[in-house]
């Protein structure tokens, strides 16, 4: 198992396909830089997945 952490927008194309994606996506709520709407994230994770994969979202998933 390969667990990646980080920009899925840079991440994902460059290691798929794969079996399983989580996510816990920003909501957009604060002015924190990291909290910002990502347009377009599900079709992109959708093309990186295996054809029987799984997608996953968490609502505040925490380690």
């Amino acid at each position: 198992m390969t667990l990646l952490t980080g920009d899925s927008a840079l991440l994902m194309p460059w290691h798929g396909p794969y079996d399983m994606i989580l996510v816990d996506r920003p909501y957009g709520d604060t002015s924190l830089a990291w909290d910002r709407r990502v347009s377009g994230w599900p079709v992109k994770a959708c093309a990186a997945q295996r054809p029987r994969g799984q997608f996953l979202i968490g609502e505040g998933i925490s380690p």
